[in-house]
């Protein structure tokens, strides 16, 4: 299980780390001339130290560390175990226009800034262009020191995050499934968690974080982990153990893989879809029940594990889908996971098409979209590619230049007609197209527009300037406004 991680010591070691570096940064001397009132020049030697962090980028990082910490925090109390380590942590997903107001700059300020971060090696980052967002990681030396040490206190409440005003929920929704389950061995301790009334009568987490599937409790521990005076401590707990009531019992016969799907499908649900309710163990075990029945068929179906493997993901990507969706309507209606009053209306029922089963719909219609989107730019760039064919055509018809044996032996009124009859059958639209560019190219000979020839060809032509190159001095930090110089 990952460790609890303290933003305040991440900062300390982050700024530690950022002082070291300015103290190892080199000097430059640098001339100055400056004139006395008599106008007399006097030439200074100032030396500065290059290659320092500015108090720009420290705040950057502050900010940005702020936000990786708290989420790490969430996400670490959530997961399986083993899902992450401490060589491979999760990573926060965010963007430079999220980050800008916190940094009290620019979203291309930012950019410039986490390059420097990436370069001094002090986060890692990936992009993922669709949606101009990156995955960020902060160097492991600054989460967890030099000697990573035990956790202070379990993961149980983990503050919410500092950018997350419109995204309420605290797990993040991620496709980690397929990853999780080839990699990750979860035991039956890491499969559920007591939850309940503690000693005082209130409701919430319970006293007990984590508990086996049938394991007695002991304060807190397992049997088999307790030590000396094992057998007080027990019965003390009698009777708490008697208010909580027995821990969930696992369905009987079910092999392990199944029984490692079912139970990492229901915590998955139980904190995308109910993340602010408590299950007793009996309840848990009844969703259990309407979930190996509505979700998985009871696992009769033959299947290999690599199919198996292949509906987990699916069905977990369903569940993603109901938390976007519950996310998004706050005040929509939560069924319970199971039929409480009349058979059938629960949210993993079968039955009921209008709970779980009826994602799939939604599934479908989202493959139908994705296929005519796919469609309608496949037929685009065709049309597109079809319209530099037909100016290339015409060019070296005007040329005397050896034709396509597709237009061969046509004149230019026989070969507009042929591409206006294609043109015809690709809808109004780019038979418009194929028209204003007729129109467009034939008074210049059909030759393609400056900005479509070669860039060595224009910059010959002399259609490119060259580049301006701005010197700017190694002193002059932060954002260089009006600091340039010629």
């Amino acid at each position: 299980m990952l460790p609890r991680i303290e933003i305040s010591e991440v900062v300390r070691r982050a700024f530690q780390a950022i002082d070291a570096h300015n103290r190892s940064c080199p000097t430059q001397p640098v001339t100055r001339t400056t004139h006395t009132p008599d106008g007399e020049p006097v030439v200074q030697v100032v030396h500065r130290r290059v290659g320092l962090i500015p108090e720009a980028i420290s705040t950057t990082y502050h900010a940005l560390v702020t936000e990786y910490v708290r989420s790490y925090n969430r996400t670490a109390s959530i997961m399986p175990a083993g899902a992450y380590t401490q060589e491979s942590p999760p990573s926060l997903r965010t963007n430079n226009v999220r980050l800008a107001p916190y940094c009290r700059c620019t979203d291309r300020t930012v950019r410039n800034h986490l390059k420097r971060l990436r370069e001094l090696g002090f986060i890692r980052t990936k992009f993922h262009g669709t949606r101009q967002d990156f995955e960020v990681w902060i160097s492991p030396k600054f989460l967890f020191g030099p000697e990573p040490e035990a956790p202070a206190r379990p993961l149980e409440a983990a503050p919410h995050g500092l950018f997350e005003g419109q995204n309420p929920k605290d797990f993040p929704l991620k496709s980690t499934h397929r990853e999780i389950i080839e990699k990750g061995e979860t035991t039956k301790a890491d499969m559920f968690v007591g939850h309940g009334e503690n000693s005082q009568g209130q409701r919430g987490r319970a006293e007990t974080p984590a508990l086996p599937l049938e394991a007695p409790v002991v304060s807190g521990r397992r049997e088999d982990q307790a030590g000396g005076g094992a057998a007080p401590r027990r019965a003390a707990m009698a009777p708490q153990r008697a208010a909580q009531g027995p821990m969930p019992q696992s369905p009987k016969g079910l092999p392990q893989k199944h029984l490692k799907m079912l139970v990492e499908f229901w915590i998955y649900a139980w904190r995308v879809i109910y993340p602010g309710r408590e299950f007793s163990a009996q309840q848990q075990e009844k969703a259990l029940a309407a979930i190996m029945t509505g979700v998985y068929n009871n696992f009769t179906d033959p299947l290999t594990d690599a199919e198996w493997l292949n509906v987990q993901v699916y069905q977990l990507g369903k569940l993603d889908k109901a938390g976007r969706y519950y996310e998004n309507h706050p005040d929509a209606y939560r069924p319970d996971p199971y039929a409480v009053h009349k058979a059938g209306k629960g949210y993993f029922d079968r039955e009921n098409h209008r709970g779980f089963i009826g994602i799939e719909a939604w599934v479908k219609k989202d493959k139908i979209e994705l296929k005519k989107r796919r469609d309608d730019y496949a037929h685009q760039k065709r049309c597109d590619r079809l319209l530099v064919t037909a100016r290339r055509d015409f060019l070296k018809l005007r040329t005397g230049q050896p034709p396509r044996k597709e237009v061969a032996g046509k004149t230019e009124i026989g070969l507009y007609l042929y591409y206006d009859a294609i043109f015809a059958g690709l809808g109004t639209q780019y038979k418009d197209r194929f028209n204003r560019m007729y129109q467009d190219r034939y008074s210049t000979g059909f030759k393609p527009p400056s900005f479509q020839a070669a860039k060595r060809a224009r910059r010959a032509a002399g259609e490119v300037s060259p580049a301006t190159i701005v010197y700017v001095e190694d002193y002059m930090q932060g954002d260089g406004e009006g600091y340039y110089s010629s």
